[in-house]
């Protein structure tokens, strides 16, 4: 029995984030969940007690989910600008291998439940853990004297909107030849990692 409820609250968390991504927060309900799943709304509230907690749950294990795919390497060793470089890839393919799920959670007004997800308010890096991790990295690289010196947080957030620019790009734009993806990953890697680059103001 707990792993039948198991499976019906992970189906009702994918059907939620289809909805987000297809027809938008307003059109999400638990009528309309309960009917793409093939279960009763009575159902779909013994698992959830409303709206705003199922979308809650929906945003908790999108970001749950794109944590663990980028967390997947030891961001205490190896040079900053590899491991930053990994780690933009990784948040990239993520969006390229769930491309309605990062929709559903990062690119679109998600009501009172999206407000804690804001990237750009100060200390975000303590509150998120992909922000904490590429704040950590680019923090180790400046102490390092690879990047060039400055606020590890300002310098995160200004990097995290150039990968999440490509990535939403590429979550909408599915039907790009992979080959040609990678290549502007790839490229958009090299610029980010020029720019940060401490000795290249003595190159200018």
């Amino acid at each position: 029995m707990e792993a039948e409820a198991e499976g019906s609250a992970s189906r009702i968390l994918a059907a939620a984030a289809e909805i987000l991504a297809d027809e938008g927060y307003e059109a999400l309900s638990m009528r309309k969940v309960a009917a793409r799943v093939g279960l009763s709304q009575a159902a779909i509230y013994r698992h959830y007690k409303d709206k705003a907690e199922l979308l809650s749950s929906v945003i908790g294990a999108g970001y749950s989910r794109l944590a663990g795919s980028i967390d997947k390497g030891d961001y205490e060793a190896g040079r900053p600008e590899t491991v930053l470089a990994e780690g933009i890839r990784r948040y990239v393919d993520f969006a390229l291998d769930s491309p309605r799920l990062f929709r559903a959670i990062l690119l679109q007004d998600l009501g009172p439940a999206g407000k804690g997800i804001e990237a750009f308010s100060p200390g975000v890096s303590r509150r998120r853990k992909t922000f904490e991790l590429l704040s950590s990295t680019i923090a180790r690289g400046m102490a390092e004297g690879g990047f060039s010196p400055g606020d590890p947080e300002l310098t995160a957030q200004a990097v995290w909107a150039a990968m999440f620019g490509l990535a939403a790009r590429l979550s909408i734009e599915t039907e790009l030849d992979r080959s040609r993806i990678e290549a502007l990953r790839e490229r958009e890697i090299e610029i980010i990692l020029r720019g940060l680059s401490a000795g290249q103001g003595e190159k200018a």
